[in-house]
C-alpha cells in the first residue's frame, strides 16, 4: 500500500492506496476517533462499500446516490444534511464520500456545511475521483447557471483508496476518467507521456499496476502547485486546461457527456484556440490529437447531437473562471498552451489569459468536424 501525505498549503492530508485493502482503509478510518460516519455512496459502488462497512466498528448511516450530473446540486448537499442529523451524527461524526468525483464533491460539500464543519473522508471508486478530483480542497455543486458555481473549501482527514474498486469499471469509463491524466500530462508533464501511456497499455493486463501509475502521475503534476496554491487561483489554475470548454460541453449535453470525455474535447479546443492564436506550433496540436485518439471516445457529436452554437455561448458565460481577469462579454479566461507543459501566462503571471469566445467555439466547431477518436 502507498502511504505518504499530501500537502495543500498548510494542510497535511494523508493518503493510502493499495490494492484489496479493505481492513487497512477500515482502520484509517478508525484512528480518526469518529463517534459515527455519515456514508455517502454512490449507488454504481455499493458492493465496495459492504467489505469496509463490517471492518467498521461505529454508528454508520448510509446514503446512497445516483450519480446524474442533473442532481449534482443545493438539493441534494440539503437532503445529506437532513439525514445526517436525522441519523444522530454529531460534531465529531466523519463524512465518508464513497464513489466518483460527483460523490466527492457533494459529500465534500455538505462536510464542510454540517455543523459548520466536521471531517471529509475521500473513498474514490472511479479513475477520475481517484488520480485528480480528491487531490483538492475545492468542493462544489451545479447551479441552475452552469457547473461547481457554488462551493466551500474543506481539506479532507483523509483520502484512501482500494485500487480493486476501480478495476470493476468499463473499459470505457476507465479510458474516460484518465482524460484527467492526460491534461496534466499536456499541461503539466510531457515528461511523463510514456509512463501515461504504458498505463493505458496495462490497464486491461495489469489492471492494478496501471492504476497504480496513473495515481503517481496525478499526485506527481499536482502536489507542487498544491503545496503553494491550495486554494487553486495562482499556478494551480493550469489544471484548468480544458475544463472551460469542457465544462461547457458538459452541462450543454445535459448530462449524457461525462466529465472525463468533456475535458478531452475542451483540451482539444484550448490546443486549437492556442494554434489559432500563434502560440502553439504544429506539433504540440499534433500531439495533442495523437495523445488523446487512445482514449478512444466517441464523436462528440455523438453526447451533443446539433452542435448549438448559442447555447454553447451562453454556457461559456458563466464559467467559474471569470472574475480571475478582467472578463467582459464575449471574452472567457482560459489555460492555453505555447507548447506542451508550458502554459500562456497573463500579466499578473498565472496560467490564464482572455480568449474571445468566438475563437473558442471556432475552435470546438474545428474539433467537433474532426473524426479523431
Amino acid at each position: 500500500m502507498r502511504e505518504g501525505t499530501l500537502w495543500i498549503g498548510a494542510a497535511g492530508i494523508p493518503y493510502r492506496y493499495g490494492a484489496d485493502c479493505a481492513d487497512a482503509i477500515g482502520a484509517a478510518i478508525e484512528e480518526l476517533r469518529p463517534s459515527s460516519a455519515v456514508l455517502v455512496l454512490d449507488k454504481a459502488a455499493e458492493a465496495h462499500a459492504g467489505p469496509l462497512l463490517e471492518r467498521l466498528r461505529i454508528p454508520v448511516q448510509p446514503f446512497v446516490i445516483d450519480p446524474n450530473e442533473e442532481h449534482k446540486r443545493l438539493s441534494l448537499v440539503e437532503a445529506v444534511l437532513d439525514a445526517a442529523v436525522e441519523g444522530g451524527a454529531d460534531r465529531a461524526s466523519v463524512v465518508l464520500a464513497m464513489g466518483g468525483g460527483l460523490v466527492g464533491n457533494t459529500a465534500g460539500l455538505a462536510a464542510s456545511l454540517l455543523f459548520r464543519g466536521v471531517r471529509l473522508v475521500h473513498l474514490p471508486t472511479t479513475p477520475v475521483a481517484a488520480f485528480d478530483a480528491v487531490l483538492s480542497l475545492k468542493q462544489g455543486v451545479n447551479l441552475a447557471s452552469g457547473k461547481n458555481l457554488g462551493g466551500a473549501y474543506l481539506a479532507p482527514s483523509l483520502i484512501a483508496c482500494d485500487l480493486a474498486w476501480l478495476a470493476t469499471m468499463p473499459r470505457s469509463g476507465l479510458l474516460t476518467g484518465v482524460a484527467e491524466m492526460a491534461k496534466n500530462v499536456l499541461a503539466v508533464r510531457p515528461d511523463r507521456e510514456g509512463d501515461f501511456l504504458g498505463a493505458l497499455a496495462a490497464l486491461e493486463t495489469r489492471p492494478i499496476d496501471a492504476f497504480d501509475a496513473l495515481f503517481s502521475l496525478g499526485l506527481d503534476a499536482k502536489a507542487p502547485f498544491l503545496h503553494d496554491d491550495p486554494h487553486e487561483r495562482g499556478g494551480a489554475l493550469v489544471f484548468e486546461y480544458g475544463h472551460t470548454v469542457g465544462h461547457a460541453l458538459e452541462a450543454a449535453s445535459a448530462g449524457t457527456m461525462g466529465h472525463g470525455e468533456a475535458v478531452a474535447w475542451g483540451m482539444l479546443a484550448a490546443a486549437e484556440a492556442s494554434a489559432q492564436l500563434g502560440l502553439l506550433d504544429a506539433d504540440g496540436l499534433d500531439r495533442h490529437y495523437r495523445l488523446l485518439a487512445h482514449l478512444r471516445l466517441p464523436p462528440a457529436r455523438t453526447a451533443l447531437g446539433r452542435f448549438d452554437r448559442d447555447a454553447l455561448a451562453a454556457r461559456l458565460a458563466v464559467d467559474n473562471k471569470r472574475g480571475h481577469l478582467p472578463s467582459p462579454p464575449g471574452v472567457n479566461p482560459m489555460v492555453l498552451l505555447r507548447r506542451l507543459g508550458e502554459p500562456v501566462r497573463g500579466d499578473d503571471g498565472r496560467p490564464l489569459i482572455p480568449v474571445p469566445t468566438e475563437t473558442a467555439l471556432d475552435a470546438f466547431e474545428k474539433v467537433a468536424a474532426t473524426e479523431v477518436m
